[in-house]
């Protein structure tokens, strides 16, 4: 057993406690990395092992399923027995809130990760104390504390030891923790109860996507409104426009000009007859990327010039602020410079997210093309709808299928697999009737899913309010 600090007279705390608490220093109630025994476990003996990634950001919840041998962990590794709190030192985990209380393990004791502080609780209650150092306020100040390079902070054992609780009777601390409990699980189930609206709201626009480009969502307006041309009329007006302008840039004096390859069509979704299938490449212009220099990791201000990261572009809406700065003195050519109405795609991502494009808007900053996003240059009333047809289920589809790579974490779209994409074209009032739906309902989710969000961060904010109330008393 931990063996008790002695108290050494009343200690002064940031605010006044109710009648009957007190201030501690967190070894004084809760030995912070205790001096412990020998474990006396035969060798073979099978223990709990808990790696970092065995707790749960900011829940508490803790995997305990792992065994080793009691003699490949007694040297080495972190001691803990059942009932201990156990809390991340080395960042980002620590400022994650990777914290947890010990459940009964085989033996009553286990052994994980070197970057776990352990604090064992004597005259506070494992509950009480979970609550207390996973509030967001004491990790904040844990991380002010920390001590170490870049990459490898940690925070002090002193830090730990030395750190204040407010210590009220047993039995108030078990009605605090009870009280606490009952109204996480009423924030618990309106975080689920959001999330299915997420959820829902997600499905909702991957069938909504998927109704654009297969026809269904304008089957009537259809009906109602006849085309003076199919699909394939306005695919040969685009190629023949698409040859006029390379003719006409000088640049090309003296080239043979290349028809771009046709979609093919093999195993693609049903269309209506007055649409057709083409491939990107026939709808584009041309395909450019960027820079590759190193920069200074922060948005450029007013007179300097930004480089896109590929977060600029990850959750399908542009973000400028995802860019870094040129350094001085660095040429920076005219024709990677971005726009408003640009369309741009990340070449390089996870699985999920490699080949996800977005549109240019409300540019205010001056920015680049970097190597990993790409421009895709094409008549700017396509733009719009091949966003759309890239954001869908088929589009999805298509595009992770065609991603190399040997990692889900790290993917690659090649401009030649971009320009081989088949997309559907439907006639030209019908293209510009569907983007003019989805941009409205596009809208609308928008507005939607930041609601959704607000109402998310303030489950969060409604929790550490919770935590606040009760260590000063007033959920007791």
């Amino acid at each position: 057993m931990a063996k008790k600090v002695a108290a050494v007279g009343p200690v002064e705390g940031p605010w006044a406690l109710p009648d009957g608490w007190r201030w501690e220093q967190i070894d004084a109630v809760a030995p912070v990395n205790p001096r412990r025994g020998p474990d006396k476990l035969a060798d073979d003996a099978e223990v709990a092992f808990v790696p970092m990634s065995a707790v749960e950001a900011e829940t508490g919840k803790i995997d305990v399923s792992t065994r080793r041998s009691a003699s490949s962990v007694r040297k080495g590794f972190t001691r803990f027995a059942s009932g201990d709190v156990i809390f991340a030192k080395i960042t980002p985990c620590m400022e994650n809130g990777k914290v947890a209380v010990i459940p009964e393990l085989p033996h009553g004791i286990g052994f994980g990760s070197t970057e776990f502080h352990v604090l064992a609780p004597l005259e506070v209650s494992a509950s009480y104390l979970y609550y207390w150092v996973s509030q967001r306020g004491f990790r904040e100040t844990a991380e002010f504390n920390m001590t170490g390079t870049a990459g490898q902070k940690r925070v002090p054992t002193d830090f730990m030891r030395n750190s204040l609780i407010p210590v009220p009777r047993k039995p108030v601390q078990d009605a605090i923790v009870a009280r606490i409990d009952e109204l996480f699980a009423e924030i618990d189930d309106g975080e689920a109860a959001l999330a299915r609206a997420r959820d829902d709201l997600a499905t909702w626009r991957k069938a909504l996507l998927k109704a654009a480009v297969t026809g269904e969502l304008t089957a009537d307006w259809r009906a109602a409104n006849p085309a003076d041309e199919t699909g394939s009329d306005l695919s040969s007006r685009i190629l023949v426009d698409r040859r006029e302008r390379w003719e006409a840039n000088h640049q090309n004096t003296g080239k043979r000009y290349v028809e771009p390859a046709a979609a093919a069509t093999i195993g693609l979704p049903t269309i209506p007859d007055d649409w057709a299938w083409v491939s990107m490449g026939q709808l584009l212009d041309r395909i450019e990327a960027g820079l590759n220099v190193k920069c200074v990791e922060r948005p450029p201000t007013a007179g300097e010039t930004g480089l896109l990261k590929i977060s600029a572009v990850t959750w399908w809406r542009f973000n400028e602020r995802a860019s870094k700065t040129l350094s001085d003195g660095h040429v920076h050519p005219e024709q990677w410079l971005i726009a408003d109405g640009d369309l741009l795609v990340s070449r390089a991502n996870t699985l999920e997210l490699v080949g996800a494009p977005a549109i240019v808007e409300d540019l205010s900053l001056r920015l680049m093309l970097s190597d990993k996003v790409l421009r895709l240059e094409m008549p700017a009333y396509l733009r719009r709808w091949v966003f759309f047809v890239m954001r869908s289920p088929f589009g999805r589809a298509w595009i992770e299928s065609h991603s190399t790579g040997n990692q889900l974490s790290m993917r690659n779209i090649s401009q030649d697999a971009l320009r081989a994409m088949p997309i559907p074209l439907p006639p030209r009032a019908e293209l510009a009737q569907i983007v003019a739906l989805l941009n409205s309902t596009s809208a609308q989710h928008e507005r939607t899913a930041a609601e959704l969000g607000t109402l998310s961060n303030g489950a969060a904010a409604l929790r550490q309010s919770v935590l606040a109330a009760a260590f000063r008393g007033e959920l007791a």
